[in-house]
């Protein structure tokens, strides 16, 4: 079966991506990913590439449909994640300080 996204990269992209992998200064998702199109670039098939790096296929194969779909930006960077919701919701905080003092009062009798 053919692949539907194929990785071609320009000669600005590889180089861009070599030095991005060899230095250590980025996060190692965007070096893993990175590592995966100069792979996918040299022919190597997807489960060879997730062997070797140690990664799943269906991130090899998403790596390469951000690169076509995106270009080189899209999977260089990091989408901001949206904020968690807080662990202490509702009427929980001022129970919490209640059982504090309550603690506090009962140590020092």
């Amino acid at each position: 079966m053919a692949k539907k996204y194929t990785v071609n990269l320009s000669e600005a992209d590889i180089e861009k991506l070599r030095s991005l992998t060899k230095s250590g200064r980025n996060k190692a998702r965007v070096i893993t990913r990175g590592r995966i199109l100069l792979m996918t670039n040299e022919g190597l098939k997807d489960s060879d590439i997730a062997s070797a790096l140690k990664i799943s296929i269906p991130t090899v194969e998403r790596t390469r449909q951000k690169y076509v779909l995106g270009g080189l930006d899209m999977v260089i960077q990091e989408k901001p994640y949206p904020p968690r919701p807080s662990k202490v919701a509702g009427n929980k905080p001022k129970k919490i300080k209640q059982k504090n003092s309550e603690l506090g009062k009962e140590s020092n009798s």
